[in-house]
């Protein structure tokens, strides 16, 4: 299975951060992609405004499918989460819809999406952990990359 490249471009007053992340793809998982509701993006929102630990900024520069395709023009959400409590990171890729539904399109890194693949209920599991990620603020450390193709980023 080839995954999904990501590309990371943070331009820094110092120096510009740039790095390749590689996501495997959902689908694998889930027989499909699993959908996440408009709901659950306000209660990100939400976070973000009330936790010092929650932040967003521009920093995806390209997006390759599996396929080696240019996805870069979609409307996208990388979510860069560390449990503070067991120190582990895990990464989401998420393609937001016309409807501001998203679907979970890649997991990362490969050891987490592999833990996720060997686990029995995957899909019950990853919906827990994208519920606590919005409820347990204090739980994580997350940094939310969108496109850098954006005109502008409000603050939320």
């Amino acid at each position: 299975m080839k995954p999904w490249k990501v590309l990371i471009k943070i331009p820094n007053t110092s120096q510009t951060l740039k790095k390749e992340l590689q996501l495997m793809d959902a689908r694998g998982i889930f027989n499909g992609y699993l959908r996440i509701r408009r709901t659950y993006f306000n209660a990100l929102i939400k976070a973000i405004k009330i936790s010092q630990k929650y932040n967003s900024h521009k920093g995806i520069e390209k997006i390759i499918n599996p396929e080696d395709k240019d996805w870069t023009n979609n409307a996208w959400i990388l979510l860069l989460i560390k449990d503070l409590e067991k120190m582990k990171s895990f990464w989401l890729l998420i393609k937001r819809e016309k409807n501001l539904s998203g679907i979970l399109v890649a997991i990362g890194p490969k050891l987490f999406f592999e833990y996720t693949l060997n686990n029995s209920e995957a899909k019950r599991s990853i919906k827990r952990l994208l519920n606590y990620i919005i409820s347990y603020i204090n739980k994580f450390e997350c940094i939310i990359l969108l496109p850098n193709f954006l005109k502008s980023l409000h603050k939320v």
